[in-house]
């Protein structure tokens, strides 16, 4: 049959295979599910710090402290649920002197504020539905006009 078309091969690449190892929720070395909540040490999930792959712990170690990718073979893992990225930490003393919050109290400012949101909320609560309304439209038909 020298009509038939041959299918192109599949191309698959190292990001392919990582990605996919991401995705799996089973440890790679003894392919049983990788739990985040566990009481043993041994089964404690992690990752590959080069490619993510998951893992249980004794299963890292047990292959000789290394990833079991073909072409990673990193030999530093990180606990799973670790932040990557250093948190970002903010003491009062960070804040501008007029934005920390007193140990006397809100600030003037911040009781002028609050007063005022309360009269706006007493406002709308006395008047009716229709009356706020009427004026939202009046306003509206201003600013398009």
């Amino acid at each position: 049959m020298a009509d038939e078309i041959e299918a192109p091969f599949i191309q698959i690449s190292l990001d392919d295979i990582a990605e996919a190892n991401m995705l799996s929720l089973h440890c790679p070395i003894c392919a049983g599910p990788v739990e985040d909540h566990v009481t043993e040490a041994a089964l404690q999930p992690v990752l590959c710090a080069k490619c993510g792959t998951l893992y249980h712990k004794i299963c890292w170690e047990q292959k000789g402290g290394k990833c079991a990718i073909l072409g990673c073979e990193h030999t530093q893992y990180r606990l799973y649920g670790t932040p990557r990225d250093p948190v970002l930490v903010i003491q009062p003393r960070d804040l501008p002197r007029d934005t920390r919050p007193s140990p006397n109290g809100p600030s003037p400012s911040t009781k002028r504020l609050k007063e005022e949101q309360r009269r706006a909320y007493q406002e709308m609560q006395q008047r009716g539905f229709w009356s706020l309304f009427w004026d939202w439209l009046l306003r509206a038909i201003k600013i398009r006009g």
